[in-house]
């Protein structure tokens, strides 16, 4: 979110609650009984109103909370909103809205992102979501891609300049299917000649990505 937000322009304290406001925009989920929150299975239409709460929950907490401005509270309650009108708990619609587990599997950085590309025009404003996309870059960090030479290297960091480019820590040959030696590759370095083929899902090979992140 900092650094979204940084490249849209904010600055100051705007920047700073819209960072508090995504950090705890979920602390409303205190108040939803465990039953609900942490069910596995699908929620009961009764079960997802009382999930529903947790929006207004938080903003409540919030509101109650020195130092937290109205950026912040209206990002806790608006995060469910949607730019269609379908979302919750007010139906906001385009530009009423001023933002927008245990249920459902986890998403690597690649299919979240194509998830934000199929809600675009819809759910969300298509022109912030381009613009995120060019943020973070086509591979983000924490992405797993599969190299021309059978590596699979997962993204450190990101090349504003040519987003198919990226730093790479290297830790896996696809084709041994065994780990190989850790290294640095910076697709972008003159003389390189490996190229990313596509991002792979890290369950694939039991790889975990947080080990090579640090």
């Amino acid at each position: 979110m900092s650094l979204f937000g940084n490249h849209r322009g904010l600055s100051g304290d705007i920047l700073h609650q819209t960072i508090v406001g995504a950090l705890l925009h979920d602390i409303g989920k205190i108040l939803v009984p465990d039953d609900v929150l942490h069910k596995p299975g699908r929620l009961t239409a009764e079960e997802f109103e009382t999930m529903k709460l947790h929006a207004r929950y938080s903003r409540d907490i919030l509101a109650s909370t020195e130092g937290i401005g109205d950026i912040a509270l209206i990002t806790a309650a608006q995060h469910h909103e949607k730019l269609d009108g379908s979302g919750y708990p007010e139906g906001l619609k385009g530009d009423e809205i001023t933002a927008d587990r245990v249920y459902h599997k986890g998403l690597t950085p690649t299919q979240g992102l194509k998830k934000l590309l199929e809600w675009s025009g819809d759910h969300l404003d298509p022109l912030l979501v381009k613009d995120f996309i060019r943020c973070i870059g086509l591979y983000p960090v924490g992405a797993l891609v599969l190299l021309e030479s059978g590596r699979l290297g997962v993204v450190i960091e990101t090349n504003e300049h040519d987003q198919r480019l990226p730093v790479l820590r290297v830790m896996y040959h696809t084709r041994f299917r065994m780990p190989i030696r850790v290294e640095r590759l910076d697709l972008s370095r003159p003389g390189t000649q490996d190229r990313i083929v596509r991002a792979v899902d890290p369950t694939d090979y039991k790889i975990d990505i947080r080990r090579f992140l640090t």
